[in-house]
């Protein structure tokens, strides 16, 4: 998987959902290791191990052969109609034979010509020299000549935006023009032009601070929000829907 929505719970994933080959890889039917791990899938079919996806459970029966490790399976499906627990049979030594046999061949292997996406936004740029390519969602970049995007940025005092504005130029970002909201009896900047070339305006707020989205004055079509706590990436990716709406994602 080479997508990001895993990115904040990865230390949590499984070893074998983690390295398992996704169902849309490609297959080597006659290979005597997948014809064991399908065999051994129709053997489970009955059991609790039918409700895991067949790719991620041929997965765990690999990492259960080569590094001992026993999936954990939710508490639930381990019950049968009656509600009693259900034993499941201990193929351990079954699955390290498999691994003494096969495991120095590498069996699962990784090629730069596959990529599992699985879901992830992406533009072009983001792609690599995969050419068959799971999952993904491309969208079209941001084209400056179609689309300007104000910067709203929500104060609480009147200079912790400071660090963001003035670093600003030094990013590659969409942003023609930005707006800070201040507190109505906080001091507002008229200097912003010597922080930063994008033009930048304070607004005293005369509404409660959540009320930013909606009160900012804003002069573009769309506009994005962050606080002062916040900095601008060094590469802001911005998506837009391709063809004539050329809407942001």
């Amino acid at each position: 998987y080479d997508g990001d929505k895993w990115d904040n719970f990865y230390e949590q994933i499984p070893i074998s959902l983690l390295h398992h080959t996704n169902g849309n890889a490609i297959y080597n039917t006659s290979h005597p290791l997948l014809e064991r791990l399908v065999g051994q899938l129709e053997v489970e079919a009955p059991c609790p191990y039918n409700s895991i996806p067949y790719d991620y459970r041929m997965s765990q029966m690999w990492v259960e052969g080569t590094l001992g490790i026993v999936p954990e399976l939710a508490p639930k499906i381990m019950l049968n109609e009656e509600g009693e627990n259900i034993t499941l049979s201990d193929n351990i030594n079954m699955f390290k034979k498999w691994a003494d046999i096969w495991e120095k061949e590498t069996p699962f292997k990784y090629t730069p010509v596959i990529h599992n996406y699985a879901a992830t936004n992406l533009i072009p740029r983001h792609l690599g020299p995969e050419y068959i390519i799971h999952g993904a969602k491309l969208y079209s970049p941001w084209d400056p000549t179609r689309t300007e995007v104000t910067l709203v940025v929500s104060e609480w005092f009147f200079d912790r935006s400071i660090h963001l504005i003035k670093n600003l130029d030094e990013k590659d970002h969409p942003f023609s023009e930005g707006v800070v909201m201040i507190p109505p009896a906080a001091i507002t900047h008229d200097d912003y032009d010597m922080m930063t070339e994008v033009p930048v305006r304070g607004q005293h707020r005369a509404a409660p601070d959540f009320m930013d989205l909606c009160e900012a004055d804003i002069k573009t079509e769309w506009f994005m929000i962050t606080n002062s706590y916040h900095q601008v990436s060094r590469h802001v990716d911005l998506m837009f829907t391709p063809g004539i709406k050329n809407q942001p994602v």
